[in-house]
């Protein structure tokens, strides 16, 4: 267990590192003032689905072939690039090469990140663990995020280009965590044809048997409607924010002096500590309501308060407070859901193809959502957004239950039987 556990504290350096919070907060501000309009914003959040679509299965099996801690130093160089490019693009293409390359370097951690975690916590018997330890590590990676996220803010103020020069800084520190990461036993020693990777010609009929089987073929529909139409909001935070500050303390701040972008990186500092809460917490969430209920219950009350700001302004804060927070709890529980219903064989491959499915499902939301906020506002667009996952999710849970209770052995919690529609 003493191995384990320093293996899990590397695994914790990893995340702490790998995800730099400095532009988040400012991201479509600085594409806004580049001259892009939202549905070129749209546009490039399209392009980002079309590349990982393509890329997910493909660097799925490298991952699965070369070992997944070489897949994760693949995308560490990415996001490298990815960080360095902002500083030298200045219209619509240069700023699809950025979002392209950091799209392709997380079509290389979506499956081998989850996968050599999963198999690391194999090998020392304790996969039970997983939720917990993913939830926490989550938890870590948004703590750091959120300090990063408000000096991001406040560089942004002193220059715009300073937030992405302190990302490219904290981007090479993750590639060095990286190598602190152990290999997976199938890939710490030459152990022949026995590597933890399917033959690439078997890999597209094991995907489509894995992921079409009982147990996981709503769940991903699910989780593809999840990603497509509630997280697309994710891109409008930053103009909602910006024009519900104005129109509602707008005066107050101005006369403090408070800059725009200051206040952004201190709001999204605070989305990240309520998502980091909600990581670590995710086990007992999942203990105490049941995968069942908790997938289907933190989706849905995102989505209910998405409805709630164009008649109530003031809503967005509590409304994407919520979408952090519970998309936090999602994940993990989602996440060890995948991996209890695939084998080791693969895994990366698959969890990959069920990231590219997700993807694949936001371009509709994301070109449609952008037309719609051109047209009439993003407030609206995210509105429209919250309505048509409600309709669907409530559909799909009547009419073909994601989860059965026979899906999750042991989960008690989850009372009602594959054929009732959720309570």
């Amino acid at each position: 267990m003493v191995d384990a556990s320093r293996t899990i504290l590397k695994y914790y350096v990893y995340r702490a590192t790998s995800g730099p919070g400095f532009t988040y907060p400012i991201y479509t501000l600085f594409l806004l003032l580049n001259g892009l309009t939202f549905t070129e914003i749209g546009i490039i959040a399209t392009v980002q689905s079309i590349v990982v679509v393509g890329g997910e299965i493909p660097t799925g099996w490298i991952g699965d072939r070369i070992g997944r801690r070489n897949s994760l130093a693949i995308a560490a160089v990415l996001f490298v690039i990815s960080n360095a490019g902002y500083l030298v693009a200045t219209d619509i293409w240069g700023f699809l090469f950025v979002f392209g390359t950091l799209s392709f370097g997380h079509t290389f951690v979506s499956g081998s990140g989850s996968a050599w975690l999963y198999d690391t916590l194999d090998e020392h018997d304790i996969t039970d663990e997983f939720t917990r330890i993913s939830g926490r590590a989550s938890a870590v990676s948004k703590a750091v995020r959120a300090v990063t996220m408000i000096v991001g803010g406040l560089l942004y103020v002193l220059d715009p280009l300073y937030p992405f020069y302190a990302a490219v800084a904290l981007s090479l520190v993750n590639v060095a965590a990286v190598f602190l990461l152990p290999k997976n036993a199938a890939y710490a020693e030459d152990r022949g044809d026995d590597d933890g990777s399917l033959p690439l010609l078997e890999a597209l009929p094991t995907i489509r048997e894995r992921i079409t089987s009982r147990e996981l073929r709503w769940f991903v529909v699910y989780m593809a409607l999840f990603s497509g139409a509630l997280l697309t909001a994710d891109m409008y935070i930053q103009p909602i924010v910006r024009d519900t500050l104005e129109q509602t303390y707008g005066a107050v701040l101005a006369s403090y002096g408070i800059p725009e972008a200051a206040t952004l990186g201190f709001l999204y500092a605070s989305f990240m500590a309520v998502s980091a809460v909600g990581s670590d917490y995710a086990a007992t969430v999942e203990s105490v309501l049941g995968v069942k209920r908790a997938i289907f219950l933190l989706p849905m009350g995102i989505a209910l308060l998405y409805l709630v700001p164009p008649l109530v302004p003031v809503a967005v804060f509590p409304m994407f407070f919520a979408m952090k927070g519970s998309n936090s709890l999602v994940f993990p529980i989602s996440s060890r859901y995948i991996n209890d219903h695939i084998a080791s064989v693969g895994r990366a491959t698959v969890i990959s193809a069920i990231a590219m499915i997700r993807a694949l499902a936001g371009i509709p939301f994301r070109v449609g959502s952008g037309m719609f906020a051109d047209l009439f506002s993003p407030v609206g667009a995210v509105a429209v957004l919250g309505g048509i996952f409600v309709v669907c999710a409530l559909s799909l849970f009547w009419l073909a239950p994601p989860i059965r209770n026979v899906d999750v052995p042991g989960d008690s919690n989850s009372s009602s039987t594959a054929s009732e529609p959720p309570d």
